[in-house]
């Protein structure tokens, strides 16, 4: 089983024109800034991930961090946010992962007012390389809702690759499989 204990509570900045940007892993200092980004971004972020990773009061955002913080320590998985003075601009995850076949989830969310400015990429980015360098995953993989462009250049962006459509895979809603492979 991959010890996730072990990584890093902090990624390399991402450097951007307001300035760096940080990746922190969530933990609970996290709280108050993690529930005003989700009153901000619920809207678009809940018909593709639920509430649970997108909390809109402190009682919810306590529970999510709690909820990841057991996520990371039973192996399921791990979350970073992407921090800009004391400021959430949003979340990357990788979950659902499965420790025989060493493969896992890639997923994040952005508020509404970080999109376009590359940091999805960012965050995808520098979590494929801890899941690849430093996890030792074989495979990512990412599901996209069909219509939504941006994350569908995301996975572009990133170097997945397109493996299909699944029927009905989030939620009762279709997805397009990408896949990311370490080689």
């Amino acid at each position: 089983m991959i010890d996730l204990s072990i990584l890093p509570s902090r990624l390399p900045p991402i450097h951007t024109e307001q300035g760096p940007v940080s990746i922190q892993r969530i933990a609970l200092k996290h709280r108050d800034m993690l529930y005003e980004a989700g009153q901000q971004s619920i809207q678009h972020v809940k018909p593709w991930f639920g509430s649970s990773v997108c909390p809109v009061t402190p009682a919810l955002s306590k529970q999510c961090i709690n909820d990841m913080e057991k996520a990371r320590e039973s192996g399921y998985g791990l979350t970073y946010l992407l921090v800009h003075e004391d400021r959430c601009l949003g979340m990357g995850i990788i979950n659902h992962i499965h420790h025989a076949h060493l493969s896992a989830n890639l997923g994040y969310w952005l508020r509404p007012d970080a999109c376009g400015k590359g940091l999805a990429t960012a965050i995808c980015n520098a979590l494929k390389k801890l899941a690849f360098s430093q996890m030792n995953l074989h495979r990512l993989e990412c599901f996209v809702e069909p219509n939504n462009k941006a994350s569908l250049r995301v996975a572009e962006r990133i170097g997945a690759i397109k493996e299909g459509l699944c029927r009905k895979r989030v939620f009762g809603r279709d997805a397009l499989l990408y896949a990311l492979v370490n080689d």
